[in-house]
């Protein structure tokens, strides 16, 4: 009876790269495909960071407009509101003045300095020349002015020119005659202005100014 050899002692090895069996991948090929993937992810973002950065902004996508859009809206509202407060304040200078405002020569120098520096330089030229006659009012007869701003809205606004429209009021006063230390005030007085704006070296100055009636003239929300 023949024997069988007995086992070497050995475990039988069979080469997986020769075996018709599916197997996972080798370690050896996981790493090469995760290091070309890895090349391709940022491959992939340098190239969309180049789209991006190099594409003008009427063709980047929604997000982008949006965000530009409000941006832009940020600027004009800036640009209201900072024609509306140079023109409140113009209106409010233009009406205040009385005796404390007088220097020795019966001038109001201070006066004429608060609202030149809101005017551009031909409006303060026109200013200078009719100033005179609010210095004769307050030196000779004591005469006083204030003014109220109640409302103030844009008609108009582009890149260097702007409208906007005005309503208060102003109140003259008097010296009391029984009485040197009071002031008599009469009926305020309301009015209505167009206030004309030009952008100078950055800043809005006051151009021109007009009394109107009636409602020709809206302003903008």
């Amino acid at each position: 009876m023949a024997v069988s050899p007995a086992p070497d002692g050995h475990p039988k090895v069979t080469d997986s790269a020769f075996t018709t069996d599916p197997v996972a991948p080798s370690a050896r090929w996981r790493r090469v495909l995760v290091l070309t993937c890895a090349v391709v992810m940022v491959a992939c973002v340098v190239v969309l960071t180049y789209l991006v950065a190099s594409t003008p902004a009427q063709d980047r996508g929604l997000g982008a407009r949006v965000t530009s859009l409000f941006s832009d809206d940020d600027l004009v509202a800036e640009e209201r509101e900072s024609t509306m407060a140079q023109s409140r304040q113009f209106v409010l200078r233009l009406h205040t003045y009385g005796p404390q405002y007088l220097d020795a020569d019966n001038t109001m120098p201070e006066y004429r300095e608060l609202v030149s520096e809101l005017l551009t330089p031909k409006f303060a030229a026109d200013f200078e020349k009719n100033v005179e006659l609010a210095e004769q009012a307050v030196s000779q007869a004591g005469a006083g002015r204030s003014g109220e701003v109640f409302s103030t809205g844009v008609s108009s606004l582009d890149a260097d020119s702007a409208t906007v429209l005005v309503a208060g009021s102003f109140t003259n006063s008097y010296p009391n005659p029984n009485d040197a230390e009071q002031r008599i005030d009469a009926d305020s007085l309301p009015f209505r202005y167009e206030v004309k704006l030009l952008k100078v070296e950055g800043e809005w100055l006051v151009d021109e100014f007009t009394p109107i009636t009636g409602a020709d003239e809206e302003p903008q929300p």
